[in-house]
């Protein structure tokens, strides 16, 4: 094969991964604002006590676990967006004690990511940003492996989430389906 057409081939398969890349990260800003409303939701059905209950999780509650997938996704979205993120001081901060507040600030969040990822385009995800840890570390990444960071960062909790809510006693037949295709199949 000559050096000309590996070169074309090798463009056009790059091309490829990188717009499958594009139709997966917008996948994913869109189930992770449906699947934050499935939590919320199943949430909201709960005694504040059961909400609040230290149930030994990393976090400790449910409450806690959702305030802090949110301290992370507002300072990757800081990040992403080369701005400083507003005034957090740790990872456990706690941003709204009131639920209806921590879930309206959610719901922002999950639409901010939407609109970031819309605005890519393919070429932008190779593209490095430096940026600052919480204990002030600097770091390099690019945008593709920042937004597959948080989306891995919400997956793992929010499977703390589940745990501590059939802890709380709702059982699995009462939780909605909250796979991707789940998410895939109300689209249709």
């Amino acid at each position: 094969m000559s050096k000309e057409i590996e070169y074309k081939w090798n463009f056009y398969a790059e091309e490829k991964v990188r717009s499958y890349l594009m139709r997966y990260l917008s996948t994913m800003a869109n189930y992770n604002t449906w699947v934050n409303g499935q939590y919320f939701d199943l949430c909201a059905c709960l005694s504040d006590h059961e909400y609040r209950l230290d149930r030994r999780s990393f976090f400790g509650s449910i409450h806690n676990t959702l305030n802090h997938i949110l301290v992370v996704d507002i300072l990757w979205l800081a990040r992403l967006n080369k701005k400083k993120p507003r005034s957090i001081g740790s990872l456990d901060q706690i941003l709204y004690e009131d639920f209806d507040e921590l879930r309206a600030e959610r719901d922002s969040q999950d639409q901010l990511l939407i609109e970031y990822v819309a605005g890519l385009q393919s070429s932008d995800l190779s593209r490095k940003l430096k940026f600052h840890r919480m204990d002030g570390r600097a770091g390099t990444e690019t945008i593709e492996g920042m937004l597959l960071t948080l989306f891995n960062h919400q997956t793992h909790h929010r499977g703390q989430v589940h745990t501590m809510l059939t802890q709380s006693g709702i059982a699995n037949s009462e939780m909605p389906g909250i796979d991707v295709v789940d998410y895939l199949a109300t689209l249709h």
